[in-house]
This record gives C-alpha cells, sequence and structure tokens, in this order.
C-alpha cells in the first residue's frame, strides 16, 4: 500500500487538531500504521530546538542535524524543509496513513473545516477537497458535509472511502 495523505486544513481555532486526533484514533483503532505531521503556523521556529547541542552542530554549517532520545527523533534542516522532503522521510517509516495538519496550498486530499461564514473562502481556495466539516448549514453537491458534532461519521467515511480499499 502506498501511503495516503489527507490534510486537515482551516483557519485558527477550527478544530484542526481535535479532527486530526479522532482520525488518527479511529484509523489506528483499525490497525492502519498512522503518522502525522503539523505545520507550526504561528511564525518563527517550533519551541525546543534553542541551547541543544544538534543546534549547535546546525549553527556550525551542519546541513542536517538529527537527535533522538526514548523514541523522539528531531531533524533540523539549514535549510527550510518542504513537505515533500518531510513526506519522503515519513515513506521510510512504511506509513500507511500521514493525517496532515495544515499545508493549505499542497496538493493532497483536504478535509476543510469551516467555524464561520468568513471561512467559507476556503472553499474556493483549496484544491482537491474531498470533506467539508462544519457547524454551518451548508450543502453542496461537490462533497460530503458533517457536522461538528459527528466526527465519528466523518472518520468511517474516511476509513471506507478511502483507506480500507488500499490495505485489501
Amino acid at each position: 500500500m502506498q501511503m495516503e495523505v489527507i490534510q486537515i486544513i482551516g483557519y485558527k481555532n477550527s478544530g484542526k487538531t481535535t479532527t486530526a486526533s479522532k482520525l488518527i484514533e479511529v484509523l489506528s483503532q483499525q490497525g492502519i500504521q498512522v503518522a502525522s505531521l503539523k505545520h507550526h503556523g504561528h511564525g518563527g521556529k517550533p519551541l525546543g530546538i534553542e541551547n541543544t547541542d544538534s543546534f549547535k552542530h546546525h549553527k556550525a554549517g551542519a546541513i542536517v542535524s538529527g537527535v533522538e532520545g526514548e523514541g523522539m527523533f528531531q531533524l533540523t534542516n539549514h535549510h527550510s524543509w518542504n513537505l515533500e522532503q518531510m513526506l519522503a522521510i515519513y515513506e521510510i517509516l512504511n506509513i500507511d496513513v500521514l493525517v496532515i495538519e495544515g499545508f493549505k496550498q499542497s496538493k493532497y486530499k483536504k478535509v476543510v473545516l469551516i467555524n464561520k461564514e468568513e471561512d467559507l473562502i476556503l472553499l474556493e481556495e483549496a484544491t482537491n477537497i474531498v470533506a467539508v466539516i462544519t457547524s454551518l448549514p451548508l450543502e453542496s453537491s461537490f462533497y460530503p458535509i458533517f457536522k461538528r458534532t459527528h466526527l465519528r461519521r466523518f472518520c468511517d467515511w474516511m476509513y471506507q472511502t478511502y483507506i480500507a480499499k488500499g490495505i485489501d
């Protein structure tokens, strides 16, 4: 099975992490090897790398520096990582499904979270939308719409529609 990539996109506080966590939980319970990748869209570097030995290696000129301990493996690239580079790392790990939170402009299957009317612009800007999750009264003939209160229904649909077929 080739790694299935599913993006969860939406604006800040739209429920991306809740949705991604529920999807990961449900797929994991089905025996699927699931991984996640979150875009740090808050500006700056994620916390936890400054003042470490691997960061000193990075500052000294290492193109890539890494550190591992108790199951955590962090990599620092001399340049910004692009999504394709990160996906290649996940593929090495024999992941069945990668749930990505963010990276709105990428080409993969997207689940769009709509919290309020202003968020509807995402439906025009995003490509490859496979589902929408919202609390607004929306209808569409292009993709299924799930209520925020029915995340389990959405997860079961994702499993049946995109994941189970690739496992058999």
